[in-house]
């Protein structure tokens, strides 16, 4: 009898630690993916939750055709080189578009257009009469442009970006210089600026806060941030709060002299864009102005010496 009431406590005992150990895994798990919600800004919603007609909110467009022509580019890329993705890629993200625009949907648009401009020149050079090296070009020349054209395009998103970031930028280390010279730190100062503002610049440093919450070191989301932008002056501006970091200098006085270096950068700038300026008129002037006023002034006096000499 002793035997079996020392059995059954054992029993007990035991399926009462191994409830105890499962309890406590699960509870940490569940601790652990509330501050990961929390840290992420994300409210965890439950499957039997979800509103079925959040659907609603998504436009007819990305329903529907652009979901078609979504999957049509991804299977497209495919056939593209290997290196393109790469290219791509690295694209996306200096213009901003990471976690908005996909790779490969972006990659087969690329080989859509090569594609397209090379049957077009294909079909220019059947129905016009051109000999075997001439059409060999053209159509080497479509594929060329086609295969350039989504690059240019990326380019030119690219460069009015990082435009607004270059404008952005003295504005935004001044009201830093002016918090950390307050009383706040670095990371308060640009939580400041980054509720306060918008722009380009202010997503980086939203998305560069964010992954300083979420654990990463101020210099590697710095650099991170730096190899978005891939702009001169962020680099510079990354290099000296690193600096100054390591070294233990005022991080005030840092901000200032960054302040000023890039307020005169600026002033430069439009001092050489006002230089062009002149070069820039004397095509306009040559072609549209002047021949305007040469008929203006000179076309009675020819019209007269006409009358008179005839």
């Amino acid at each position: 009898m002793l035997l079996a009431l020392s059995l059954a406590f054992a029993l007990a005992f035991f399926f009462f630690l191994v409830m105890l150990i499962f309890l406590a895994r699960r509870s940490s798990g569940e601790e652990v993916k509330r501050r990961l919600d929390v840290f992420r800004d994300v409210e965890p919603v439950r499957e039997e939750e979800e509103n079925p007609d959040d659907l609603k909110r998504i436009p007819l467009y990305q329903r529907t055709i652009g979901r078609a022509f979504t999957g049509m580019a991804a299977f497209f890329a495919q056939f593209a080189p290997s290196s393109i993705p790469k290219l791509m890629e690295h694209r996306i993200m200096v213009a901003g578009k990471q976690g908005i625009w996909k790779v490969r949907p972006v990659v087969g648009l690329w080989f859509l257009s090569m594609a397209l401009f090379g049957i077009l020149a294909f079909y220019y050079t059947t129905k016009t009469p051109v000999s075997t090296v001439q059409g060999l070009c053209t159509i080497w020349g479509g594929l060329l442009f086609g295969a350039m054209l989504p690059f240019g395009v990326f380019n030119h998103i690219i460069r009015q970006r990082q435009d607004l970031i270059v404008r952005q930028l003295p504005d935004v280390l001044d009201l830093l210089s002016i918090s950390v010279q307050a009383g706040l730190s670095f990371d308060g100062a640009l939580k400041k600026v980054v509720e306060r503002m918008e722009g380009p610049l202010i997503d980086e440093f939203r998305w560069m806060l964010r992954d300083i919450r979420m654990g990463m070191t101020r210099a590697r989301s710095m650099k991170f941030m730096a190899e978005r932008c891939d702009i001169q002056d962020i680099y510079l501006f990354v290099m000296s709060v690193t600096q100054s970091e390591k070294l233990g200098a005022s991080m005030s006085d840092t901000l200032k002299i960054q302040a000023d270096n890039m307020r005169n950068i600026r002033r430069q700038r439009a001092r050489t864009l006002a230089m062009k300026a002149p070069v820039k008129m004397v095509f306009p002037l040559v072609f549209c102005i002047f021949p305007s006023i040469f008929v203006v002034v000179l076309l009675p006096s020819l019209l007269s010496l006409k009358q008179t000499i005839g």
